[in-house]
């Protein structure tokens, strides 16, 4: 059994195309990693306050460098992906390579990831977050948390909504199912083409969770310096999540459709219409997510789910 990407390959050309990083004394890479866990207890406690969700379950912490981050990420994609028996032989090699090498570039653009496929478990790609915090010139400890209460936000909606990693994997074994032959990968784009309505979902779903993380993590009060890291941060330009980056890649999804200011603007008008309890049921339910439609109108779905 087989799966569309060699995922091992694909770990390996990232690791081999990525620079490894900010040169660190081990002295302060030991401070730093240490600094960066005490931040992924405080950003939980904060996302939990804030998003008026608590944790229901245990998750690892892993701070890891750059090499470390692209394994734990394509062993989250190879739990995603259908394994099948009969992948035209190339395919595997040709699409690690590529993933590889979006991968390599990932890596020196994210700053931390939650996966609740493996694990569950938050991973900190630490020479990324120290080379940016760097770049921009922040507080060590608010950017951190910052951080920190992002990617714990996105374990409290997993924790929350368990639907969901489940209706990931569903749509990605529908658009990744068996092909017939070696020349059948033309059915894969017809077959996606035909999937309009699911990739539709998946798209609101990325959207609404990385739209709640931003709002989430914006609304904390205890970083101080939190208004000239989220100017400085979003000066670098949209900042698309790993997951959705290289689910875009597999599915063909529309960059346009997965910027995540959508999600917020929604999350952000629900929240001040009906507080974070009145979002969270989101959460509850399959059919009580916004629809693509919804997602640009939040007045629809609050007149749907009141």
């Amino acid at each position: 059994m087989n799966q569309v990407v060699d995922w091992k390959l694909a770990a390996n050309a990232a690791r081999t195309l990525m620079p490894a990083g900010p040169k660190i004394i081990k002295k302060d890479a030991a401070r730093i990693v240490e600094e960066l866990r005490i931040a992924a207890g405080e950003g939980l406690a904060e996302a939990e306050k804030i998003s008026k969700l608590l944790s229901t379950a245990p998750s690892q912490t892993l701070v890891v460098d750059r090499a470390g981050w692209a394994k734990a990420v394509s062993q989250n994609f190879a739990a995603m992906l259908p394994e099948q028996a009969n992948v035209p032989a190339m395919v595997p090699a040709v699409a690690g390579a590529e993933l590889g090498a979006v991968l390599s570039v990932l890596g020196t653009r994210v700053l931390g990831q939650f996966d609740p496929f493996v694990g569950p478990r938050l991973l900190l790609n630490a020479p990324t977050i120290t080379q940016i915090r760097g770049e921009l010139n922040l507080n060590a400890r608010d950017f951190y948390l910052w951080i920190a209460t992002h990617e714990q936000t996105h374990r409290l909606q997993f924790e929350h909504a368990p639907w969901i990693p489940e209706v990931m994997k569903s749509i990605l074994a529908e658009a990744f199912g068996p092909l017939e032959d070696e020349g059948s990968m033309s059915q894969l784009g017809e077959r996606l083409k035909a999937m309009k309505s699911e990739v539709g979902e998946l798209t609101s779903i990325m959207s609404v969770l990385e739209g709640h993380a931003m709002v989430v993590m914006n609304d904390v009060t205890s970083i101080g310096s939190i208004k000239t890291i989220r100017r400085r941060f979003e000066a670098r330009g949209e900042n698309r999540s790993v997951l959705a980056t290289l689910l875009g890649k597999l599915l063909g999804l529309d960059a346009k459709a997965l910027q995540y200011k959508r999600g917020a603007k929604f999350v952000r008008h629900v929240v001040d219409e009906i507080g974070y309890e009145g979002f969270n049921q989101v959460f509850s339910s399959r059919e009580l997510f916004p629809s693509a439609e919804e997602l640009d109108h939040p007045e629809r779905w609050l007149a749907r789910t009141r």
